[in-house]
């Protein structure tokens, strides 16, 4: 299991890397298990399916669906957990899944946002 603190650098590291590298998306955390959908060119995403493949932290990476799209569906990578102290309201990145809204500004129709959705309302709650 990840620490907080833990979580904190892993949202800061992450989210500079990916953005630098023209990925979006969104990833969840919980109890360690994480749960990530990614935007972005194919090669971009191929180099980070092949770094989560060897990450020490993440483990049994399985990719669920790739493909095109027209236009994406999140216009930058965040993360979100539940944190068991500390404001991470002031963290850029950080998205709360415990929110009921924390999706609403994304396309409430597409896969990627619906599974994530089932995966905070089935391993988030209080």
């Amino acid at each position: 299991m990840l620490t907080v603190d833990d979580l904190k650098k892993l949202l800061v590291d992450i989210r500079y890397k990916y953005i630098n590298s023209g990925i979006t998306g969104m990833m969840l955390y919980s109890k360690g298990t994480f749960f990530q959908a990614l935007e972005g060119e194919e090669e971009q995403l191929e180099k980070v399916f092949e770094n989560l493949q060897s990450d020490d932290i993440q483990k049994g990476v399985i990719k669920l669906k790739s493909g095109k799209e027209e236009q994406r569906t999140f216009f930058d990578w965040s993360m979100g957990f539940k944190p068991s102290s500390g404001d991470f309201s002031k963290i850029s990145g950080f998205v709360d899944p415990l929110r009921y809204d924390f999706l609403t500004e994304h396309d409430q129709q597409h896969p990627a946002v619906n599974l994530l959705k089932a995966f905070a309302q089935h391993n988030l709650q209080y």
